[in-house]
């Protein structure tokens, strides 16, 4: 990608639109939004009160998945694209995986300036822990980041976190091929934690109320079945207990089976074959 694409991707981000990074920030628990974002959050919650418990979930197998990596799998390396805002009231995935692994090593990347900068303050000069910012658009940009180069050691297995992040990339950006070229970075042994909203016949009523929310007033979101969700996995082997409903990857308590069916956004974690 020229150096003038980047730019422009990067300044779309700013204005006076409500921001998707700001409201997801709210949606976890955290105080993110602005008065530009208030109107929109306000709708959001009246078309579907449910959605902070589904945007909660999101963040929770990302821990999980994080923790597992880090203790079962001896993962130390973490590349968490689209991190959106730290939280302050529960931990945050390098909290979680240096609980594991002590040395860990994590890098941040945000196309929000507001929230790299929150991590920047957040992190206050922690060892092997960055925030940059990047799209995930312009996977050859993040990549060759030399903060990113100081941390990471691509010879040795990286997990790709990308959580919630694909559906706000239109299939005229090639998810698939994006998440192909970070992938392709990586060495075999590696690992991706993805999360992703599925298409509107899987959510509660309302759905494509949202979606028009979203589409009109915030971020055009492109929710997909969940096979299109499975390409994303072309490269890796999945592990157990596959791709299925967020809240039933390996829960840490017992979760209720109509939140094993009901499939608003599914998620996996794979090993780079």
């Amino acid at each position: 990608m020229a150096t003038e694409e980047k730019e422009q991707l990067l300044d779309e981000t700013a204005g006076d639109r409500p921001s998707a990074c700001r409201i997801y920030g709210s949606l976890i628990g955290g105080d993110t939004v602005l008065d530009v974002d208030q109107g929109a959050l306000a709708r959001l919650l009246t078309i579907n009160p449910g959605t902070p418990t589904v945007a909660r979930e999101n963040r929770q197998f990302m821990l999980r998945a994080a923790r597992t990596l880090a203790a079962r799998y001896g993962v130390e390396q973490f590349l968490d694209l689209g991190c959106a805002f730290p939280t302050e009231d529960s931990p945050n995935l390098h909290e979680v995986v240096r609980a594991e692994q002590p040395g860990a090593r994590v890098v941040y990347v945000d196309v929000e300036d507001e929230a790299v900068a929150a991590w920047r303050d957040r992190l206050d000069g922690a060892k092997d822990v960055v925030a940059v910012r990047g799209a995930v658009q312009d996977p050859e940009g993040v990549l060759g980041d030399p903060r990113v180069r100081a941390v990471l050691d691509f010879t040795r297995p990286v997990a790709l976190v990308l959580t919630g992040v694909f559906p706000f990339v239109s299939d005229a950006d090639d998810p698939w091929a994006l998440l192909g070229r970070f992938r392709d970075a990586t060495c075999p042994g590696s690992y991706l934690v993805l999360s992703h909203a599925l298409t509107s016949e899987d959510w509660p009523q309302g759905a494509e109320e949202v979606l028009r929310l979203y589409r009109e007033e915030i971020q055009p979101m492109y929710p997909r079945p969940e096979r299109e969700v499975l390409r994303f996995f072309e490269g890796y082997d999945l592990l157990e207990p596959g791709v299925v409903s967020t809240p039933a990857w390996r829960p840490d308590e017992p979760v209720a089976p109509e939140l094993v069916a009901f499939k608003r956004a599914v998620a996996g974690v794979g090993r780079r074959l």
